[in-house]
């Protein structure tokens, strides 16, 4: 398992390949996310603490 800065560098890069792709799906999840996250009746700050308490309990490091 690499270091966080090896993670963040992989998944920039393999979501860079996949933004290069004819697909039309992955920029319809990325604008899904945004609206998700943006500010509401629950700030951003809180939906991310979250988002992360969720990944931590099901084990999701990746």
């Amino acid at each position: 398992m690499g270091g966080w800065s090896e993670r963040v560098q992989r998944r920039k890069r393999l979501n860079g390949q996949i933004g290069k792709s004819r697909m039309r799906v992955f920029p319809g999840f990325q604008e899904l996310g945004k609206q998700v996250f943006a500010d509401g009746a629950i700030s951003r700050k809180h939906k991310e603490l979250m988002a992360l308490a969720v990944a931590v309990s099901q084990n999701c490091f990746e």
